[in-house]
């Protein structure tokens, strides 16, 4: 914006008069007082504020002068002309004695705002991170981030306690609530801590307690899992009868199809591709959060049947039309009673998939794990995943019939 200046003696008469101007002109205008050095006023289109320019006393170092500073007193609103130029004889005075006006009023606004963000509770500031760390939950991950943190705070009972009052201990008591699963353990710990962190960043809390949450107290990782099903346990859980028809149709599907539960539960006609023969997920569909093809075989395109309303589920396992399926638990126990299977863990089917093709074929164990879409997987650590970005699809294509091949001579 440009800029009109002049110099007179400020009272209400020479405000209105110029804050006239300044509408007239559209340009600010700055009116420096003759009465009292250094005081100005700035009339800006949508505010005016007292100002008064200083030097800090003595020299920098290098023998330098310290840099002029620019001090806002107030505004003609809340100021008049008389109690600006008081004002600024007590800036003055500060600086004689050696002080630094600017940097104390730094100060003190911090404080007021230190003291604004401690007058928050955490489930707001858990808001305003959802909002501004998380993009309000767009993936996967953001999704489970929040609702770690909410969970977590609430089962302690410190979602509506201000930041300053969450303690170590508090912590601690939701590692022990967990104490029997430690994968949620883990995973609320994390979440919390990150979101920690966060407030730490801004300012809002001094120390991060879940970081005083000693090595020996925090959550273990839980035990990998080894289970795979044989190809006579495949046989028992196709043929799993006494399963509704959509709880059999996904189970069937799942067993030819190595995605993850929730991927092939949250599955879309319009994510189905079925001239192709192939599955398309974007990044917000999988869990880690990158774009992922794949293949279906002939028996998969036997299960998943023709095509229905685009935006519909493949698989409404819901009761209620169009809601995402919440109830695994009652799933894996149903599928137990109807195969026999009573170790029946849906994910173990992915390393079934993987233990079987490496078993059976001689399917490089690369594109094997290429289909489970692992983030860092070991085949590609390293140097090579950031280099090699090819997707092997056809390849994936050839396997994916391989498999189908086998599950056909099982089930």
């Amino acid at each position: 914006m440009s800029s009109k200046s002049t110099s007179c003696k400020i009272d209400q008469r020479a405000i209105d008069k110029y804050a006239k101007l300044q509408r007239q002109l559209g340009e600010r205008v700055t009116l420096s007082d003759s009465v009292c050095s250094g005081l100005k006023l700035v009339i800006n289109n949508q505010s005016a504020s007292w100002t008064y320019a200083y030097r800090k006393r003595g020299y920098a170092d290098g023998g330098k002068r310290h840099p002029q500073r620019t001090l806002k007193v107030g505004d003609p609103a809340t100021l008049s002309p008389a109690e600006a130029r008081l004002k600024v004889d007590q800036v003055k005075a500060l600086v004689r004695e050696g002080g630094d006006p600017a940097v104390e009023q730094r100060k003190v606004e911090a404080e007021q705002r230190a003291e604004e963000a401690r007058r928050k509770t955490l489930d707001q500031w858990l808001y305003r991170y959802s909002v501004t760390e998380m993009k309000d939950g767009e993936t996967k991950y953001q999704r489970d981030e929040i609702r770690n943190i909410r969970f977590g705070l609430d089962e302690i009972g410190k979602l509506d306690a201000f930041p300053n009052e969450l303690t170590s201990k508090d912590i601690r008591s939701l590692i022990a609530l967990h104490e029997n699963r430690p994968a949620t353990a883990r995973q609320r710990f994390g979440a919390i801590s990150r979101f920690l962190d966060y407030l730490l960043d801004e300012e809002v809390i001094a120390i991060n307690p879940a970081s005083s949450v000693s090595k020996k107290r925090r959550p273990k990782p839980p035990k990998h899992r080894s289970n795979f099903y044989t190809f006579v346990q495949l046989r028992s859980l196709w043929h799993a009868d006494g399963l509704k028809p959509e709880y059999q149709r996904y189970l069937r599907f799942m067993i030819t199809s190595p995605l993850r539960a929730k991927e092939g539960a949250n599955l879309r006609w319009e994510q189905v591709d079925l001239d192709r023969a192939e599955i398309k997920l974007g990044s917000e569909d999988t869990k880690n959060s990158e774009a992922f093809i794949m293949p279906m075989n002939d028996i998969a395109l036997e299960v998943i049947g023709e095509a229905g309303d685009a935006t519909a589920h493949v698989f409404p396992l819901s009761r209620r039309a169009g809601a995402q399926m919440k109830s695994w638990s009652h799933f894996n126990n149903k599928v137990r009673e109807a195969s026999g299977v009573q170790d029946f863990i849906l994910h173990d089917l992915r390393r079934t998939f993987s233990t079987l093709m490496a078993e059976n074929t001689d399917v490089s164990e690369t594109l094997i794990d290429g289909l489970l879409n692992h983030k860092q997987a070991a085949t590609r650590s390293g140097v090579i995943r950031h280099y090699q970005q090819a997707k092997h699809v056809e390849h994936r294509r050839e396997v994916m019939a391989k498999w189908g091949e086998l599950l056909e001579g099982w089930v």
